[in-house]
């Protein structure tokens, strides 16, 4: 019910997804249930599954330790993520990937937020793999489609975006979003907390 991620503000990847969706409705306008919205749109880190209040700021604590640590790694550069080409698991959720040489740096960043998570116990038990991926379309955010038979996206509705550069985000913050409080004004996530990183890095962090 709580995920560390990385929001996107990067307006070329952001509208570039967005025509990607827009040409699949136009093709298929079924899915349009299944689109998600760019307001959200984001990379998460872990998974946890928090049940008391007393947890969430444990989490809140654990993500501003982490901190320093994601510093020490980043040494006061910026991490540019690239994003190129649409992928897919399952034919079911379709994703921009994100280019193999950043993701090494992500990949060290998580597991540094997902070491400070342990320390403090928390469940953070169905995380899977850190796969950097930026998903914006889910079949299972359409359950009816599902008991139509409509089980699989085909690669034909994205085919003309499938190898597209889609632009480049700086990796300035990470929030620790709630699945199920209510989404902000702007459409993301409420957020508990965000820590600043990288060259953008004010030395604090902002909390709900």
């Amino acid at each position: 019910n709580l995920f560390p991620c990385l929001l996107f503000t990067a307006l070329q990847i952001l509208d570039r997804i967005e025509d990607v969706q827009e040409l699949i409705f136009t093709k298929e306008p079924d899915l349009l249930r299944a689109l998600l919205p760019v307001q959200t749109m984001h990379l998460t880190i872990i998974v946890a599954h928090l049940g008391t209040e007393e947890e969430v700021k444990k989490a809140v604590l654990a993500l501003k330790q982490s901190k320093t640590k994601v510093e020490a790694l980043l040494q006061g550069k910026d991490l540019n993520m690239t994003f190129h080409g649409i992928g897919q698991f399952n034919n079911q959720v379709i994703y921009v990937k994100m280019m193999e040489k950043d993701q090494k740096m992500l990949s060290r960043i998580a597991e540094v937020v997902e070491e400070c998570f342990n320390e403090m116990n928390l469940d953070i038990s169905g995380s899977k793999d850190f796969k950097p991926h930026l998903t914006f379309l889910k079949l299972s955010k359409a359950p009816r489609l599902k008991r139509r038979g409509f089980r699989k996206i085909c690669s034909y509705l994205y085919k003309e975006y499938e190898d597209s550069y889609f632009g480049t985000e700086v990796f300035s913050q990470i929030d620790l979003c709630a699945m199920r409080k209510k989404k902000q004004e702007s459409g993301y996530y409420y957020c508990e907390c965000s820590i600043n990183v990288g060259s953008r890095s004010t030395g604090e962090s902002k909390e709900q």
